[in-house]
């Protein structure tokens, strides 16, 4: 049976682009470490996460607060995990077994019960079987907000990273295999991703 090409090349680009989203790579620097043989786990964070902010209060203006009761269980929930590990390219199979995007599907998908980009947790391509949705599909996600309108639950996505909104200036998200899961200043960590803003997108109801 003759080998298709073409289709060949398509999944090989898709892979490269995916390769290059989760790691936080331009797609030369993906394609250069493709052809050196250098495996995505081995390789650091290209772009460092600002180092961890402290735990919220219970109370004041850095509580979890804003947005509506979703937002709320969606930031409670992702806090239980404050402290837990990181892994790039993880499927979210257990807490800490995952890189940003999919921390974000295991709380929304396999907690919440919520969907994800594309389908819900469990699904053939989601995880836990695999990765799931990257930062690329969670761009898109639900609903646009304003930099202002950011509550807890809300999610701040950058082309190469995502994060979970625990109030209007601190997030949760997982950082990288130095770092682990834990929370980081929103505005702080935007000067890492190639200097681009976020946007800021609201799942809750």
């Amino acid at each position: 049976m003759p080998v298709n090409l073409v289709a060949l090349g398509a999944i090989a680009a898709g892979s490269v682009f995916t390769y290059a989203g989760i790691k936080g790579l331009s797609i030369p620097d993906a394609v250069q470490g493709i052809v050196q043989g250098r495996s995505p786990a081995t390789l650091p964070q290209e772009y460092a996460i600002d180092p961890p902010v402290s735990t919220p209060p219970a109370t004041g203006s850095q509580a979890v607060a804003g947005g509506s009761a979703t937002g709320q269980a969606i930031a409670n929930d992702a806090l239980k995990y404050n402290g837990t590990g990181y892994h790039w390219g993880g499927p979210a199979d257990k807490p800490g077994n995952w890189d940003c995007s999919s921390f974000v599907s295991y709380v929304l998908g396999h907690d919440l019960g919520q969907p994800l980009p594309g389908g819900s947790w469990g699904d053939p391509g989601m995880p836990p079987h695999t990765h799931g949705p990257t930062t690329t599909s969670y761009r898109g996600f639900g609903r646009a907000i304003s930099r202002g309108e950011v509550a807890a639950g809300d999610l701040i996505v950058w082309p190469d990273h995502i994060g979970i909104a625990i109030n209007n200036s601190t997030m949760i998200n997982a950082r990288s295999s130095t770092t682990g899961t834990g929370l980081s200043s929103i505005d702080g960590t935007t000067r890492y991703f190639h200097g681009t803003e976020p946007v800021y997108r609201r799942v809750g109801v």
